[in-house]
């Protein structure tokens, strides 16, 4: 049998730690910082994580959790993929992450859960847990039990399986907490010091021709655009901007490299004729 789970402790890819326009934003900052010239690049704003950036933090999510429980629950599951659900508006909450499982038998599960949750101190914990979160009140109504003795009677029905997730993230938060709470920022941190997902790279082709440019001809081609930006305050029309075509300004470049090119070979026969002694003295 499939089930999700949704993973707790994400905290979604707005306005957090995950936010991916914020972390593009500060990558490509320390890129000016260490690159020579780099920020004078014309399509900076083309560069990022790439399309698959969410999809890669939630995989990374899913195979914790999955390891997670496994380890701690000691039930039988797999591990078959992953699901992002991220809401229309962000007004009343954010993403979140489910792993798709396969359950060997879910009835075994369910008594599985049931018997961890037999320990007074974590029914006591998961109670209070299910109490706080699922009663109703003034602007916001539960559409679920609030009762943990009802919880595990409707555990039992496989169409019931929401009631299950939550019990695996309120479980594991009683057997362990520091695991759970701490689960956001240790795959943050893994994500930074120990992968690439931070690295920001040109996605149009637009910025992938003028990095290749750069990479080339270095502070030569950053200079270059410095003076002449692509985008530029337009002269006839106050606060408009016009922009030139692309490959166009790469035209330009190849003929100021070309008259550049000529100017240093001209410098070099210069400085290598012979001095005639006297010659400049006055």
């Amino acid at each position: 049998m499939r089930c999700d789970f949704e993973v707790p402790s994400f905290t979604g890819f707005y306005q957090g730690i995950w936010d991916q326009s914020e972390n593009e934003y500060n990558e490509i900052q320390m890129r000016k910082y260490d690159d020579n010239g780099f920020e004078h690049l014309n399509f900076l704003d083309d560069w990022g994580f790439g399309p698959d950036y969410r999809d890669k933090i939630a995989k990374l999510f899913a195979e914790e959790y999955v390891d997670i429980m496994k380890r701690y629950l000691g039930i039988d599951i797999e591990l078959v993929g992953y699901d992002i659900d991220s809401p229309k508006e962000y007004n009343f909450r954010t993403d979140r992450i489910f792993t798709i499982v396969d359950v060997s038998d879910y009835d075994t599960l369910v008594e599985k859960l049931c018997s961890l949750a037999s320990n007074p101190i974590y029914r006591t914990k998961i109670a209070q847990t299910i109490k706080n979160e699922h009663t109703s009140c003034d602007g916001f109504w539960s559409w679920m039990s609030n009762d943990i003795e009802e919880w595990f009677g409707l555990m039992v029905n496989p169409d019931n399986s929401h009631y299950t997730s939550y019990f695996i993230g309120y479980l594991l938060d009683a057997i362990c907490p520091a695991e759970i709470e701490n689960l956001n920022e240790a795959i943050y941190s893994y994500v930074s010091e120990s992968t690439d997902y931070h690295c920001v790279e040109p996605e149009t082709d637009e910025a992938k021709e003028e990095y290749e440019l750069y990479l080339k001809y270095g502070i030569l081609y950053a200079d270059y655009a410095e003076e002449h930006p692509i985008r530029y305050p337009d002269p006839n029309r106050p606060t408009y901007y016009t922009e030139d075509d692309w490959d166009d300004y790469k035209e330009s470049f190849m003929e100021y490299l070309e008259t550049y090119e000529e100017e240093q070979k001209r410098k070099a026969a210069l400085a290598a004729q012979p001095v005639i002694p006297g010659l400049l003295e006055e």
